[in-house]
């Protein structure tokens, strides 16, 4: 009996050399580099979603001069990166509709509209939750150094900037099966 190996496509993407996301089922790769009138400038983001996952990848920090590769690789390359949570409120990818990830962290659709929320409307932050403008403070989801972030939402130890809310709450309400 020859045992023969049927190669599964799977994707691999990276940033810079650093890995962004991987997955077997890559459906949508977006890059998108639009004009910021609240700050002058442009915002270049890349978002991927995948077809039967609730998971989804946002970089809303790229800059001019920024290498992405998209690698195509047999499924069995890809780690076993194990499940993936929200770093905000703790829940499980399993108890969450959607969850965004950047390359340091994981933000669920609920935090990110209680948050988004919070800041437009002024409505009550998430127990635990806090708006801080400290310096000291990385973004989870685009890595922007402290110093860089004019202010966070802060919640256990997580921080996401504002551009990466608004990024977050513009894929929420353009992404399927809302």
């Amino acid at each position: 009996m020859v045992d023969k190996h049927i190669p599964r496509a799977a994707f691999q993407i990276t940033i810079n050399g650093k890995p962004y996301g991987e997955s077997e089922d890559i459906t949508v790769l977006t890059l998108v580099a639009e004009e910021v009138r609240r700050r002058s400038g442009e915002r270049i983001s890349l978002h991927a979603s995948a077809s039967e996952s609730q998971m989804q990848w946002l970089a809303a920090n790229l800059t001019i001069g920024d290498e992405i590769v998209v690698r195509i690789v047999d499924a069995s390359e890809l780690e076993d990166a194990g499940p993936h949570g929200c770093n905000f409120c703790g829940r499980d990818v399993h108890e969450v509709s959607k969850l965004l990830e950047g390359p340091a962290g994981a933000i669920c659709d609920g935090c990110i509209t209680s948050f988004s929320d919070a800041v437009k409307n002024v409505a009550p932050l998430p127990l635990g939750a806090s708006i801080r403008d400290e310096p000291e403070w990385t973004c989870r989801i685009c890595a922007k150094q402290p110093g860089r972030i004019p202010g966070v939402v802060v919640r256990n130890g997580a921080a996401i900037c504002p551009e990466c809310l608004r990024a977050a709450v513009e894929i929420l309400d353009t992404s399927p099966g809302k």
